[in-house]
């Protein structure tokens, strides 16, 4: 996977952009509040629909302006595409794949492929659980749509279950009205649980591959997904542990006025040499422990998909030290391209600075070398 061009109009700090990439290896150098990120940023709505920093899509457009344009053409291995998106202050967006409009978000996914690996991820193990979900999460989405489709649901049903929860517990409405809602989460909650723990099962060996390479071979890494329901040995009979585990709880549910059984409440277990990571992990393993986990995300969408995706590495390098760095950038293969921002040149190796293209971003500007 190639990204050949990118275009901004009114997004961030960028009035118009258009730029053609032709090498593997691309370096966005500049200093702080520039709009290095914000890059990287639209290339990640592209493939997600997602923006890690952004709360509602007004703080995606340019002030003072009506909407956002992000135009990108890309180079599959089967075909060549053009991926745009149209982000307006109101929050409606329209998607358009070879110029022909497309009626759902969902209908997005799987046309752009990213792994995006950013300095705040660095919290991935010590931070709290929605961050390692939304680690899951961000590959399903993109490697099929209907795991979005089934968080959106799910959501859609938690908003309206946890309202009615707090209307039981006020006296409002009967118990009785929570049968058709969990009879919904079950459905929806049980997608999500399927892809998720098949997920893990498929990501642990390689997770483990690359921190025993990256600790060099002096510490052993686990990881295991953690539902908020004992879902037991058979995927069958999942829904009938999620029904208990609802109906134990609906007394707790109705005096809390919050759902408490669903995949919102997951954790991704982490463990080295048997031990939580996330409380006996010293800095620097907790730093292995996410490059492993990122380098893992790579192998599988790259063997699930068929093909690379585009790495997106956003001011990771400085926040590593040389051995961490060392391992990342040389774990990178020829057929990944890859975007790097940074502050500096010093992070990176001369034979890596000789293969790639260099941007000074100014002001949202982009300067050539």
């Amino acid at each position: 996977m190639f990204l050949e061009r990118l275009e901004l109009l009114d997004f961030r700090n960028y009035t118009a952009l258009e730029v053609d990439f032709t090498a593997t290896r691309v370096i966005f150098l500049g200093d702080n509040a520039q709009g290095k990120t914000n890059l990287l940023e639209a290339i990640g709505l592209l493939a997600t629909g997602h923006s890690p920093t952004a709360s509602k899509d007004l703080d995606l457009i340019r002030w003072g302006q009506p909407q956002a344009i992000i135009r990108s053409r890309v180079q599959r291995s089967l075909t060549d595409m053009a991926v745009d998106m149209l982000i307006r202050a109101n929050g409606r967006r329209a998607v358009r794949i070879n110029g022909i409009g497309q009626k759902r978000l969902a209908d997005l996914f799987g046309k752009l492929l990213v792994v995006l690996f950013r300095s705040e991820d660095l919290q991935l193990v010590k931070g709290g659980p929605a961050g390692r979900r939304d680690y899951l999460d961000t590959m399903l989405v993109q490697l099929a749509s209907s795991h979005y489709q089934h968080l959106h649901d799910f959501n859609r049903v938690l908003t309206q279950r946890n309202s009615l929860l707090r209307n039981i517990g006020e006296g409002h409405a009967p118990a009785s009205r929570l049968e058709d809602w969990n009879e919904q989460l079950i459905t929806h909650a049980v997608s999500i649980w399927r892809k998720r723990v098949a997920l893990v099962k498929a990501l642990a060996p390689a997770v483990a591959m690359w921190h025993g390479r990256i600790a060099q071979g002096k510490e052993a890494l686990a990881i295991r997904y953690v539902p908020s329901v004992d879902l037991g040995d058979v995927e069958a009979a999942w829904p009938e542990h999620i029904e208990k585990a609802l109906v134990e709880l609906q007394h707790r549910e109705i005096a809390r006025g919050q759902t408490l059984v669903g995949p919102h409440r997951d954790d991704l277990e982490i463990f080295i040499d048997g031990r939580p990571a996330r409380q006996f992990g010293s800095q620097g393993q907790q730093r292995t422990v996410v490059l492993a986990l990122k380098l893992a995300e790579l192998d599988h969408v790259r063997e699930t998909a068929g093909e690379a995706p585009l790495l997106l590495l956003d001011d990771v390098l400085a926040e590593l030290d040389v051995r961490r760095q060392n391992a990342l950038l040389a774990s990178i293969g020829d057929d990944v391209q890859t975007f790097v921002t940074s502050t500096h040149l010093n992070d990176f190796s001369a034979a890596w600075l000789e293969q790639a293209t260099l941007y000074q971003v100014e002001r949202g500007r982009l300067i050539p070398g």
